[in-house]
């Protein structure tokens, strides 16, 4: 690996452990995942690796479909994110399944990895699946091709992605509201997996040939501005708070949440969450 591409994934990488704590608090991160399980139809005794897995969301979701005869391994590239996978799993009650209670860390592991370069031999899953997140990866051609590798013959690989229109016009808002107090947020790289065609065509790059894609609107409303507020500082929008001096983050709290009350509606604050669901074999 070039010295580059090391530095762009340790980079990812200082991001994500840098809002692990927080991370759970992303709502369209939380109706997505379950969706994602839903749509993946998942059976018992399946052997998964969720790849992205961040704080486990996926995996957590996904052990009751899979039962006590299956397997699920999360994997990162973020260390504190795993890390809070793995007290999550401590935490949890026990898995039910028809016969006995298993205790959901015989069901589910997690583990520090690398999506680009999976650690794991040839045929040794049913499925792959990437939530939320491959288009963080730098190289998501490689990250498909080494799921394709690690998949059993006509084993399931599948990712989702967001449309352009993804939080809009409240991540505008908010970026706009950063600018003007001279801080640059770097944007959401979901415009690297825009739509369907580009879904389909890495899909194909990859050796996948029966692909299907399926559009869906997730949305949902924020029931006050504040709420809005603690959304923004659960995830990747709110890293610039956690660098600037309390009085500062005071201040933009104050004048964003004003003019969040501006956009209001009897029903809330709307969140847009277009959503492109992508499956491959």
């Amino acid at each position: 690996m070039d010295a580059s591409a090391q530095d762009r994934k340790a980079r990812l990488a200082e991001h994500f452990n840098a809002v692990s704590s927080t991370y759970d608090g992303l709502k369209f991160l939380q109706v997505t995942a379950r969706r994602f399980v839903e749509l993946a139809r998942l059976s018992a005794g399946m052997s998964i690796l969720d790849v992205a897995t961040g704080t486990g969301i996926i995996p957590l979701l996904a052990a009751n479909q899979i039962g006590a005869s299956g397997k699920i391994i999360g994997m990162d590239i973020s260390e504190e994110m795993i890390a809070v996978a793995r007290r999550k799993i401590q935490s949890q009650e026990t898995l039910e399944s028809e016969n006995c209670r298993e205790t959901l860390d015989s069901v589910i592991e997690f583990r520090v990895g690398d999506a680009e370069n999976l650690d794991f031999p040839d045929s040794s899953f049913d499925a792959v699946l990437c939530a939320s997140s491959l288009f963080f990866i730098p190289d998501m051609n490689k990250a498909l091709k080494e799921a394709r590798r690690v998949l059993k013959p006509k084993g399931l690989v599948m990712f989702n992605t967001f449309a352009p229109n993804f939080l809009q016009p409240l991540r505008q808002l908010w970026n706009e509201r950063l600018q003007k107090h001279g801080i640059k947020l770097g944007s959401l790289p979901i415009h690297r997996l825009p739509d369907e065609a580009t879904c389909e065509a890495l899909l194909r790059g990859a050796g996948f040939t029966q692909i299907q894609i399926k559009a869906e609107q997730l949305g949902y409303f924020h029931p006050s501005a504040e709420d809005r507020w603690r959304e923004i500082s659960a995830g990747l929008e709110g890293a610039p708070l956690k660098k600037m001096p309390a009085e500062q983050r005071e201040q933009i709290h104050a004048e964003h949440v004003e003019e969040l009350q501006n956009i209001i509606t009897p029903q809330g604050i709307f969140a847009d969450v277009s959503v492109l669901f992508a499956f491959g074999r």
